[in-house]
């Protein structure tokens, strides 16, 4: 138990490390950074131990933790510069950006390279990219979006019944691919997930149907992870510090409509059907979030952090 949290510690304290140095408009002394990174050592050798050893351990994941030299008593300064860590937009086509996305879901099968590659390249909303040959074969999103771009019917098994729909386009969100298509039977537009189909889809002939001029796919897909699963629907009440609380407001928008507690942090509500999806969300915000309500939701965290910390120790 004692090591799971002391790893817990020194992951926040990276976490917390980066997000500093890439804010900085100017190189921070080790003073600065011990003064807003909470978990260093109070004297100033084991200070610049621990410094040192995140400092190596960002660098060997990639990360261009700077030295810059400084006048004064203290000698050098720590930064990293934004155009060092993240690449320049490609500016891909949407055809081109999805083939990426499903040639970087293809190859990870052992490993995160392909997620990583695509978060530092801006082309995910979401860290979850899922594995293409994991629970949703290539192939079906290979079928998918052919049939979207020829503008083909296609049919397949969902939900114990068949479906026959317009397919639109994919998204890939949330740890997850949905085809975006009008269906024939309830005839409106509906997200279906790949990976529940429930046999390999059938392509018809081309040039079945006409996407609508103003239907916009983007917006179409599934918009925050917590809301894409289809369990019961519960209103999930969480407080944020004032760290986070300016990105998580921005990420809810006209949803969220938060009061302040009196202790600064700021409380909203936002309805949940996912709890896992929910739950990596949060574990996102580390100690900067916590779960206030209702009691099943905030039970599940505690009890989920519980099994990891027991499983570590």
């Amino acid at each position: 138990m004692v090591l799971a949290v002391e790893k817990l510690d020194r992951l926040e304290r990276l976490a917390n490390l980066v997000l500093l140095l890439l804010d900085a408009r100017r190189p921070m002394t080790l003073a600065q950074i011990a003064g807003a990174v909470e978990g260093y050592p109070a004297s100033q050798e084991g200070l610049r131990r621990s410094f040192e050893r995140d400092k190596a351990v960002l660098r060997q994941e990639g990360i261009p933790v700077s030295t810059v030299a400084l006048e004064g008593s203290e000698q050098y300064g720590y930064i990293i510069a934004e155009e060092e860590y993240y690449l320049p937009p490609l500016d891909l086509a949407p055809d081109e950006q999805l083939a990426l996305n499903m040639a970087a879901s293809a190859v990870a099968m052992g490993g995160s390279a392909g997620r990583d590659a695509l978060l530092k390249l801006g082309l995910m909303s979401h860290p979850g990219l899922p594995a293409a040959t994991g629970e949703t074969p290539l192939g079906w999103l290979t079928l998918l979006d052919q049939a979207a771009r020829a503008r083909s019917k296609a049919t397949f098994e969902y939900r114990g019944r068949a479906r026959t729909v317009d397919p639109y386009g994919l998204v890939a969100s949330g740890g997850h691919w949905y085809l975006v298509a009008r269906d024939g039977g309830a005839g409106d537009v509906r997200r279906f997930r790949v990976d529940r189909m429930e046999c390999a889809p059938q392509v018809g002939p081309p040039g079945a149907f006409e996407v609508p001029d103003d239907f916009d796919l983007a917006g179409a897909g599934p918009s925050v992870p917590w809301r894409m699963g289809e369990g019961e629907l519960r209103t999930a009440v969480v407080a944020v510090d004032a760290v986070m609380a300016p990105e998580v407001l921005a990420e809810l928008g006209r949803e969220a409509e938060p009061y302040i507690r009196e202790d600064g942090w700021s409380v909203v509500e936002l309805e949940v059907s996912n709890p896992d999806a929910f739950r990596s969300w949060m574990i996102g915000m580390l100690d900067h979030a916590e779960v206030v309500g209702p009691p099943e939701l905030r039970d599940g965290m505690v009890s989920w952090l519980e099994a990891v910390a027991e499983t570590g120790s």
